[in-house]
């Protein structure tokens, strides 16, 4: 009651401060922006991490860098995510940490969680590879038995169009989207901004879109020169996965948070947690 009580009083001296427009404006879109493989290249891995703006970065298990690199990304307020291996259609290695379609229900729950361990600060998954696994639905199944205990989000990279992942993710009431745009799979200056530029349509069209793209020098090198422009423009709102699969959730009436639709629009400083009373701290 207390906290409701000062938040309350905090908005009203707010809103008093500010003329509220008679028609707000709409939201912007939002764009979440992911990049996978971070973990086995400390240099690559830096740049990801400096990049402007909320990115969430999606880590290899068990690779050399991903845990220091994971401690300086949440100290920089980007979203964590485990890039778990998961069995392909060509047969490509996938290094530790692989769930694979030989694998029992404890094997793919034991592989899962050693993954999930490795990584601190690890809010969600999305899978690395896995256009064989993805369509497996018991090995599905399996997964978003871990996903859910852990209380993780689960985005599906979508290597196959027939990956089940997601309908699997959200029958088991887990936040879940699917991958919109692949960034670099052409890496010359023209294919990225193609596939960007294809991102932001979407999003303007259905209000968000999911860009995945990777740790490679090019990518890099167009999303530093590009990101802070977008920031400028405010055509398009970066967020970091978490944040947008929470929104979403409340917007679609399946949110289980206990965040607040409010809390997620207020500036950092009045949506954190206030500090205990107190008599409240010595119990």
């Amino acid at each position: 009651m207390r906290r409701q009580q000062r938040l309350l009083a905090g908005l009203s001296i707010l809103a008093a401060s500010v003329m509220i427009p008679v028609q707000p404006a709409m939201a912007a879109p939002e764009l979440v922006i992911i990049i996978d493989d971070v973990g086995n290249n400390r240099a690559l891995g830096e740049r990801t991490v400096n990049l402007p703006g909320p990115v969430t970065l999606a880590f290899l298990p068990f690779t050399p860098f991903a845990e220091s690199l994971a401690e300086q990304a949440w100290a920089q307020g980007k979203g964590i995510m485990l890039h778990a291996p998961m069995a392909n259609e060509t047969g490509a290695a996938l290094g530790p940490g692989a769930l694979t379609e030989e694998m029992t229900q404890e094997e793919i729950h034991q592989t899962l969680s050693a993954s999930l361990d490795s990584i601190p600060h690890v809010q969600g998954i999305n899978n690395h590879m896995g256009s064989r696994l993805t369509q497996s639905q018991d090995h599905m199944n399996w997964v978003m038995d871990t996903v859910s205990h852990r209380g993780l989000y689960f985005i599906d990279s979508l290597t196959n169009p027939a990956s089940v992942a997601k309908s699997t993710a959200a029958e088991e009431g887990i936040l879940t989207a699917k991958r919109d745009v692949f960034l670099d799979n052409d890496r010359d200056l023209e294919g990225l901004t193609h596939q960007f530029q294809r991102a932001l349509t979407i999003a303007k069209r259905s209000g968000s879109a999911i860009l995945i793209g990777h740790p490679y020098p090019e990518t890099l090198d167009f999303l530093e020169t590009v990101l802070p422009v977008l920031a400028e423009t405010g055509e398009v709102e970066l967020v970091r996965a978490d944040n947008y699969l929470v929104r979403e959730a409340w917007v679609n009436g399946t949110a289980q948070s206990e965040v607040s639709r409010l809390q997620l629009r207020l500036p950092k400083e009045l949506s954190s947690e206030p500090a205990p009373d107190s008599d409240q701290a010595k119990n």
